[in-house]
């Protein structure tokens, strides 16, 4: 019997990925190699690429000249795949609801990355943080803030919201056509990946909303979302359950030779077995590990008060240093500073 795909965009992506740059006259044989993923994986419509694999597709992709054929998609094909998410995001009573939506159904898209929704004043910004991309993932957010925009701009009053879009690494050479594209400013080389927009509309009511079918619609989403999340893979399980461990704020428990007895005791296996499990989905015990502290110190910068020494010290590593040359490897920027542009944001 096939497992349930719990990672079907990243299916998606990699054919995606795989065509075009077959396009651009790298050869298949090229794409293969780099990424760990095989030609039956591709073709299989259940195939799983799991999130090692999709790690060295967007670690491959990153060293290849940007592609701006995502600019050119039509708008029915961005939700062609995700159409549970489609009907909910174009049909609610407002643009805000349409976003909290867009932003609470994503599992159902992918959750490799992280977008954050802030207002203020007049303006909405919302941030991606790329979770794999160690050159900020300014290709990535760029397609999410396309995504967003389509659904942004269904709540239009008649005249075109403009986004204001910055990104992280080198401009592109299409980037005089993602300027169009979004109708504003398109500045790279920036902190942060973000989209900021006029929040005005963010409230309006929505001439086409239709109150009989909404809620149907969102049931079957937060349904369809409920059954992924259900069917997730053990190293989802594994890294969730790290995540629990590391939050219950213990120094001790924290180090690799306290947390994989103490995970082992929760998930109620053994090492072994543990090991073994993670192995048949490509992936290891340490490189979980390493992913939950990557998410949780985010998390730890971002909602408290912490001071790095602090965090550090939570996260289990050896120093303050330690720890902060973990975080630059990770996202190119010292935590001090994460900490800063986030709240500045």
């Amino acid at each position: 019997m096939q497992k349930t795909d719990t990672r079907t965009v990243a299916h998606h992506i990699a054919r995606q990925c795989a065509l075009a740059l077959e396009a651009d006259g790298h050869g298949p044989d090229d794409f293969f190699r780099h990424t760990g993923i095989t030609p039956a994986q591709l073709q299989d419509p259940g195939g799983r690429i799991d999130a090692q694999r999709h790690r060295r597709m967007v670690a491959y992709a990153q060293q290849l000249p940007a592609h701006r054929g995502m600019l050119d998609i039509a708008p029915e094909h961005w939700f062609a795949n995700f159409p549970a998410v489609a009907q909910v995001c174009f049909n609610r009573p407002t643009l805000r609801s349409a976003l909290q939506q867009m932003l609470h159904l994503r599992g159902l898209i992918g959750e490799f990355d992280f977008m954050l929704m802030r207002e203020n004043d007049s303006q909405v910004e919302i941030e991606y943080i790329s979770e794999f991309c160690t050159l900020g993932g300014a290709m990535q957010a760029l397609a999410n803030f396309k995504m967003l925009s389509l659904v942004a701009r269904a709540y239009d009053d008649g005249t075109p919201t403009a986004f204001h879009v910055g990104f992280q690494g080198k401009a592109p050479w299409f980037a005089h056509a993602v300027a169009e594209c979004f109708g504003a400013s398109a500045r790279f080389g920036q902190a942060r990946n973000t989209l900021r927009f006029d929040a005005r509309l963010l409230d309006a009511p929505c001439a086409h909303f239709n109150p009989l079918l909404a809620p149907h619609a969102l049931e079957q989403a937060q349904a369809q979302l409920h059954k992924l999340r259900g069917a997730q893979l053990f190293s989802a399980r594994v890294e969730q359950a790290i995540i629990d461990l590391l939050r219950q704020g213990s120094s001790e428990l924290a180090d690799s030779a306290s947390l994989l007895p103490a995970l082992c005791d929760g998930l109620a296996t053994n090492s072994w077995t543990l090991r073994r499990q993670l192995q048949q989905e490509a992936t290891t015990f340490r490189a979980l590990e390493l992913r939950a502290k990557s998410r949780e110190s985010r998390r730890l910068l971002r909602e408290t008060t912490l001071s790095v020494g602090e965090i550090s010290d939570r996260l289990g590593f050896s120093s303050q240093s330690a720890f902060t040359r973990f975080f630059k490897t990770q996202f190119a920027l010292p935590p001090a500073r994460y900490r800063q542009d986030t709240a500045g944001a």
